[in-house]
């Protein structure tokens, strides 16, 4: 059990130093995909909890963890994106219980939606957001890296779903 956290950290920690790093050299307008939040929208959407009593353990661990990351490699104070995480992983988890009907027909359009607006919130939250073209591009940019990480994620979480 401890050992899928480890592996959640070091994802994380990869995502943080591949987002620093790597990928500030594939800017477009001056916007690289924010890697650590969309890997915490993607575990958060998948968690499975309870239908009657969810269990926010986990949102609070990928919450504290990706926003650690993310204050490390931002110029805010340190705890902030903590803050802002844990405010985006409790709303995000509470529509998806109060929408768990809706989920199981068009979960990519589903998920979409959801990360837009929470992005949205997230950039609104940090005072980083003006809205003009820069952000435009900033958000699709984002909206197509998380569409093919809720691609491989689901993928994933299918074939282990065939092999138990």
């Amino acid at each position: 059990m401890w050992k899928k956290y480890l592996i959640i950290v070091i994802l994380f920690y990869f995502f943080a130093l591949l987002q620093n790093s790597f990928l500030a050299h594939f800017n477009i307008l001056g916007t690289a995909p924010n890697l650590v939040f969309i890997f915490f929208c993607i575990l958060v959407f998948f968690e499975n909890y309870p239908k009657n009593t969810p269990n926010f353990y986990r949102t609070i661990f990928f919450a504290i963890t990706a926003g650690l990351f993310l204050d490390i490699s931002s110029h805010s104070y340190l705890g902030i994106c903590v803050v802002v995480l844990l405010i985006i992983g409790f709303s995000f988890k509470k529509i998806q219980v109060l929408l768990r009907n809706m989920e199981d027909n068009y979960p990519l359009i589903y998920f979409l939606s959801l990360f837009s607006v929470f992005f949205i919130t997230y950039q609104f939250l940090l005072s980083v957001i003006g809205f003009d073209f820069r952000f435009l591009v900033e958000l699709i940019y984002n909206l197509a890296i998380a569409t093919i990480g809720f691609s491989v994620f689901k993928r994933l979480l299918n074939v282990q779903k065939v092999q138990n």
